[in-house]
């Protein structure tokens, strides 16, 4: 399976995700992501907020330890980390 990032010459900030209408589909874990929280269906990312290298959307939904790399392809949202971790998420 091809990841996005290798068809992705560009990437984008977190805040580009603001109003966004997305929905889980997979992360590959670590202990600097904290996914618990997300729901199963779609839901839109409404706030994010930075402290520190600390990333947090839609007020503690999704907490991540350091603002990953943003990328998207065909409805396809990976946020990538540099300690390995990915988050998936399919645009609705």
């Amino acid at each position: 399976m091809a990841t996005v990032e290798a068809h992705q010459k560009c990437s984008a900030s977190v805040e580009q995700l603001l109003g966004r209408q997305v929905r889980y589909q997979k992360h590959k874990p670590g202990r600097h992501l904290s996914v618990e929280r997300v729901p199963q269906g779609a839901f839109q990312i409404e706030s994010v907020h930075r402290f520190g290298d600390r990333v947090v959307l839609n007020d503690g939904l999704i907490v991540m330890e350091n603002a990953p790399t943003v990328m998207e392809r065909a409805g396809r949202i990976a946020l990538l980390f540099a300690t390995g971790e990915e988050l998936y998420f399919v645009t609705e």
